[in-house]
């Protein structure tokens, strides 16, 4: 079977210590690998000491919702792996929610198993922000969504959708379903990079425009539109 490049529709992080929502929500369509980058969420109206039971919004809320959305849309949930993996001796610690689906990924899923028939999913990762090779480990503690420990929701398509149905859903989860005001949203696609030989993708961009103003809709290139550990 060919293995077309993942549609993430969203990656949506957080740590269990901070239940927000956006006040500055930024989306990000990635080109060539047709993904939507994570969806960082912060706020300054939920941003207090209120008991998570008090908010509109608790973690509990964000992920089930999450969740549903995709299962709803035929997307099998797969539950998250430890922090520590059990069977994979290339990582210390599960970095990224796309770790348990890299058997897909190469190419190595064992025939017959369930990773080698899954066309979609949903999964909610527990994961530790520790280095590697895109190393925002620094960045803990400088803003009010880099954690030492977060999950990572993901929705997920192996040759299935890709990119018009990933921003579909994408753009329906965050302002039908979350209610986030259209008017914060931005996207961003891969604009080229002439020294990879890489063009603009002028097709996830035409997508967002559906949806956006050209104004809100921006072009990045390789260094600010591509997160490394999807490349290694």
């Amino acid at each position: 079977m060919r293995i077309v490049p993942p549609a993430i529709t969203m990656i949506l992080s957080w740590a269990t210590c901070t239940s927000a929502f956006s006040s500055t929500s930024r989306m990000m369509a990635r080109g060539t690998s047709t993904t939507t980058r994570r969806l960082a969420t912060t706020t300054t109206a939920l941003r207090s000491t209120k008991d998570e039971s008090e908010l509109e919004w608790p973690t509990t809320k964000i992920r089930q919702t999450f969740i549903n959305y995709f299962s709803d849309r035929a997307h099998k949930f797969v539950p998250s792996s430890p922090s520590a993996p059990l069977n994979d001796p290339t990582l210390l610690f599960a970095n990224a929610g796309m770790n348990q689906f890299k058997p897909i990924f190469l190419g190595r899923a064992a025939p017959g198993t369930e990773l080698a028939t899954l066309s979609r999913a949903v999964n909610s990762q527990k994961c530790i922000r520790a280095g590697g090779k895109h190393n925002d480990l620094e960045d803990v503690g400088r803003d009010t969504y880099h954690h030492t420990f977060f999950e990572m929701l993901g929705s997920w398509s192996f040759g299935d959708y890709f990119k018009e149905e990933a921003i579909e859903y994408a753009w329906e989860l965050l302002t039908s379903v979350y209610g986030i005001e259209k008017e914060r949203l931005y996207a961003t696609y891969f604009g080229g990079d002439e020294s990879l030989g890489l063009e603009a993708d002028l097709e996830a961009r035409d997508f967002w425009l559906k949806y956006l103003p050209e104004e809100r809709v921006l072009g990045c290139d390789a260094k600010d539109n591509f997160w490394e550990v999807s490349a290694v």
